[in-house]
């Protein structure tokens, strides 16, 4: 058994994606789709690495480094997992996504059957300039890194990649090689919605899927849509989501695309900017504008995996003593963001600095409610605290 299944006004940018395939022969749905889960080929596969230096992982409990898999583009076999799995298979040395010098094997083997697997060559998107950890690493917004490869088993099968439109409510399915299971699991899922690159989608499973970064998204038809690269709540829904990042890098990757990794631009710079120069009404309506216009999620980290903007913005504030317009922009990003309760906590530590006691213990309630973990949620000592003040 190869698989089993668990079920637990367009921009210019989405027109050009959207017209790329109408110059490419057309996509046949894939015979396999449609049988059993259990006689699906193997698609998803295990990362083992090592390198020169005799680094393997980041931690000697790890027997591998999360999921990879084989793309057919219609001209050569690649191999691909997601670009944070260099966080796990970690060389010391790397300090930017730059690892064919020092890489000594890379293998991605079947977790069923041990004796299929594929030998990887060079890391394609290798860049010098992208930081690999850190504040500054933006690595998780093009989180693929693609390899040629030396020698591949025949048993193994390779996706051929899907670029044209997807729509929400779209039936999809991630094959992975979660730490948990002894073999591949499916499991199947919807797409939420699109931004810029980052395909939303909640899984029908509420399993631990550690060890699925980098896990192929595919389509109801067989076709590579995406790339597992992390996990969020939904800031619309309040829902746990699954993330991947679109085959839109991919092809930039295979054309060979100028700016292939260029971060994008922390929006949050651009709110405070307006908040010191126009105040917190027009800081208010450009964050609107942006988040109204789909091609702005190509061009600004409006949804970021380590950063939240308008929680950056009413920091800085703070910082300089400007606690009336942190307040603001914090009560709005609680309402953008309504489903975190760090948002909750720091905003109720901008009213104790503006020496509102009674709408800091309120709004740290607030807190309580969205995470009810009184060892890790600070806003139940903080309200013990206050009430205790009083």
């Amino acid at each position: 058994m190869h698989c089993q299944i668990k079920f637990n006004h367009m921009s210019k940018i989405q027109l050009l994606f959207f017209l790329l395939p109408l110059f490419c022969t057309a996509q046949q749905k894939e015979i396999w789709v449609d049988k059993s889960f259990e006689k699906w080929p193997q698609i998803a596969l295990i990362n083992t690495v090592e390198f020169n230096n005799g680094d393997r992982y980041i931690d000697p409990s790890f027997d591998y480094a999360g999921t990879g898999f084989l793309i057919d583009t219609g001209k050569d076999t690649l191999a691909a997992t997601a670009k944070h799995v260099l966080w796990i298979a970690r060389n010391k040395k790397s300090k930017t996504v730059q690892i064919n010098d020092e890489l000594k094997k890379w293998i991605m083997i079947s977790k069923l059957n041990r004796i299929d697997s594929v030998v990887v060559d060079k890391l394609i998107n290798e860049d010098s300039s992208e930081i690999l950890q850190g504040p500054k690493s933006t690595i998780t917004e093009r989180d693929w890194i693609i390899f040629s490869i030396k020698d591949v088993s025949p048993n193994i099968h390779l996706l051929k990649p899907r670029y044209t439109t997807l729509v929400p409510g779209e039936r999809v399915y991630m094959i992975a090689c979660a730490y948990a299971d002894s073999t591949s699991v499916a499991y199947e899922g919807m797409l939420i919605r699109k931004e810029g690159m980052d395909l939303l989608i909640e899984f029908h499973s509420n399993k631990n899927l550690a060890g699925s970064s980098g896990s192929p998204v595919i389509d109801a038809n067989g076709h590579l849509i995406g790339i597992l690269s992390s996990s969020t709540k939904d800031n619309v829904t309040g829902k746990n989501i699954n993330v991947a990042v679109s085959t839109e890098y991919l092809y930039k990757v295979i054309h060979k695309k100028d700016n292939l990794n260029q971060p994008k631009k922390d929006f949050g710079e651009l709110i405070l900017k307006t908040v010191l120069e126009k105040g917190t009404k027009k800081a208010i309506a450009q964050y609107r504008t942006l988040k109204n216009n789909p091609e702005n999620f190509y061009i600004y980290n409006l949804r970021s995996s380590n950063k939240n903007g308008l929680r950056e913005v009413g920091k800085k504030l703070i910082e300089q003593n400007k606690i009336k317009e942190a307040i603001k922009i914090l009560k709005f990003n609680t309402k953008s963001n309504p489903f975190f309760y760090i948002n909750f906590n720091l905003l109720a530590k901008a009213y104790l600095m503006d020496g509102d006691k009674r709408k800091a213990i309120k709004t740290y309630r607030l807190s309580t409610k969205k995470y009810d973990n009184e060892k890790n949620n600070e806003a139940f000592k903080e309200i013990a605290r206050l009430i205790e003040e009083n």
